[in-house]
């Protein structure tokens, strides 16, 4: 398993180099745009999964252009699996809160750009269980027809007694 972390985390670092390594053919003022617009979609994502909206966040994952996903240790390659996975994670949660507290945007390509991100997390389990947590996002936005998609992304969170 820590192979394949390994092979996925080299993967992604040759990506972003290589994207890095592109001329830059962009204005200053479409940069500002990408950064705007992906800057937008994140918030449109943070409010489906406030609202425990399955349907709407799953709806900001690319279904095309997938690569993975990582959430802590654990590995995604399936679009489905991390759905479901959600989609089960939110059904056991009477309410949650995130709330970004850091949020940055870096254009890679005109179609491509990441964004990483600090947030607090809170949450109240349907066995009443509450959970306070930060929670950081590293994500690869794609432009796609259907506007930005998330291609990859990893999360990580550690237990926040101090919210």
């Amino acid at each position: 398993m820590k192979s394949l972390h390994s092979i996925m985390f080299v993967a992604l670092m040759v990506l972003l180099v290589g994207c890095q390594q592109q001329p830059q053919t962009v204005t200053d003022e479409e940069s500002t745009s990408v950064r705007k617009e992906v800057m937008d979609r994140f918030n449109q994502l943070v409010s489906a999964i406030n609202q425990k909206n399955a349907k709407a966040w799953s709806g900001y994952y690319s279904q095309d252009n997938f690569i993975s996903t990582f959430a802590g240790t654990d590995y995604y390659d399936s679009r489905s699996a991390w759905v479901d996975l959600i989609t089960n994670y939110f059904q056991t949660r009477e309410s949650q809160q995130m709330r970004p507290l850091a949020v940055r945007v870096n254009e890679l390509k005109p179609d491509l750009a990441l964004l990483t991100s600090t947030d607090k997390t809170e949450m109240r389990l349907s066995d009443g269980q509450n959970i306070k947590a930060k929670h950081v996002f590293t994500m690869l936005w794609k432009k796609e027809q259907g506007g930005w998609k998330i291609i990859h992304s990893h999360e990580s969170w550690v237990d926040d007694k101090t919210i």
